[in-house]
């Protein structure tokens, strides 16, 4: 027997637009959150099995230090209220890294991801 369905063809996820502050192109943080994807959609996943309509937009704010670290990750808007899968995501983002911002300083990144269930 396996360890659990894999749902990723199940599940799909769009992302809007960035807001972005700070000194990092938008193109480099689009390419950082698509490789970290698979993370975003675990979260998403992972509550669908219990909620099967589970869906909506989940705006997320995050701060990139000027190591290129992220500080703070949370919940800017949510149309899916739900704190299982809003706090997982917030989790996920903290622990990625991106580069250097120029000169310095920190940005400000909102990210809207849109969750659907596929089919």
């Amino acid at each position: 027997g396996g360890i659990g369905k894999k749902r990723d063809r199940d599940v799909d996820i769009k992302q809007g637009n960035p807001t972005i502050y700070g000194s990092l192109d938008k193109e480099i943080i689009r390419r950082i959150v698509r490789e970290h994807i698979g993370e975003i959609r675990y979260c998403y996943s992972k509550e669908l099995a219990r909620s099967p309509g589970l869906g909506g937009k989940i705006s997320m704010k995050w701060v990139i230090d000027a190591q290129g670290r992220v500080t703070k990750a949370n919940v800017a808007q949510t149309e899916m209220k739900s704190k299982p899968v809003e706090r997982c995501i917030a989790r996920k983002i903290r622990r990625w890294k991106f580069p250097k911002p120029k000169g310095g300083g920190v940005v400000v990144v909102t990210y809207p991801f849109v969750f659907k269930k596929g089919g």
